[in-house]
């Protein structure tokens, strides 16, 4: 079964010293080689900061662009993976191992039609 793994942006992302993203930087570079090597992420990659998105807004079959990210949250996405793993127990057991001093990994199904 595939899994999206959602990552969101860490206060050691936004505030933390040149250092310390450089050394958490390293660490996910590893994580992200490791699960590769066993097979188990099929894709992943960052994303720009939210303040370089661009929203489209569709209502009643009309578009308007928005400057600005879709989600006005505090949290904002800052990457992806998705897994290819047997079930949801493997999923949430390697997001758990996900290197990141602080941020939160959201563990969803991917619809396979």
């Amino acid at each position: 079964m595939k899994y999206m793994l959602l990552l969101t942006r860490g206060e050691w992302q936004e505030n933390g010293t040149e250092d310390e993203r450089q050394r958490v930087f390293g660490q996910l570079m590893e994580w992200f080689t490791r699960q590769r090597a066993e097979s188990h992420v099929v894709e992943a990659a960052q994303l720009q900061p939210p303040g370089t998105a661009t929203t489209v807004v569709i209502e009643r079959g009309r578009s308007m662009l928005l400057d600005r990210p879709l989600l006005e949250a505090k949290e904002a996405i800052g990457g992806y993976a998705v897994l290819e793993v047997d079930n949801l127990d493997e999923a949430i057991a390697i997001a758990r191992t996900f290197p990141v001093p602080d941020g939160k990994v959201e563990v969803r199904p991917v619809v396979e039609r």
